[in-house]
């Protein structure tokens, strides 16, 4: 995206686009029961599922993203978020995570995953750098239909000529998720595609 695009978008994302950050915070935290320690948000864009985290948890924050751009509109909602947010951003890939083994209690990532390539590497870093009795929660979706319904409606009024670019990512069954998670030898995981959208979670032990 250019400098443009990456503004409306970052608009769109904290305006039109909050509640469905809102609703997987949420199930997050429902899922997981970690609310304190260290958060990875992989593939973070600019930081809008962490933020999100924030304002219902007291966790501290790592904002991972290979997009200098995308890291720089981080930094920016970092600081308008205020104090309640400990964070700091880190540039990288996801098949290279430059972090200590055992040193995050929850990685989470939200429309990322589509986009990586070598998926083995990729889920054998977050469950590497992953403490035990640490949490993934990985995927993404536009929050279950209510939401869906009303984010669609708001673009529809707000940002028709947005809503028509096509920036979906690639669509991968659960078999191709299956298979790398296997790979990377993390065991157990769950594989869940629904009106929620697509999510992989596993816990490492």
């Amino acid at each position: 995206m250019n400098v443009s695009e990456v503004t409306t978008y970052n608009s769109i994302a904290l305006g039109v686009n909050a509640s469905i950050y809102a609703y997987y915070a949420n199930r997050i935290v429902a899922a997981t029961g970690i609310t304190t320690g260290n958060c990875l948000d992989v593939g973070c864009g600019g930081g809008y599922l962490g933020l999100a985290l924030a304002r219902i948890t007291t966790l501290e924050f790592i904002f991972f993203d290979q997009s200098p751009e995308m890291l720089q509109c981080a930094e920016e909602n970092i600081a308008n978020f205020g104090r309640r947010l400990h964070a700091r951003t880190l540039h990288g890939r996801v098949q290279a995570i430059p972090l200590d083994d055992a040193s995050v209690d929850l990685v989470v990532s939200r429309g990322s995953v589509p986009f990586w390539d070598d998926l083995a590497t990729a889920f054998g870093e977050i469950h590497r750098v992953l403490r035990p009795g640490g949490c993934a929660y990985i995927g993404g979706g536009l929050g279950d239909p209510r939401t869906r319904a009303e984010v669609e409606e708001r673009m529809r009024r707000q940002h028709p000529e947005w809503q028509n670019k096509d920036r979906r990512p690639p669509r991968h069954d659960n078999q191709h998720y299956i298979e790398a998670l296997t790979a990377a030898a993390i065991d157990p995981f769950a594989v869940n595609r629904s009106d929620e959208g697509l999510w992989i979670t596993f816990r490492k032990s």
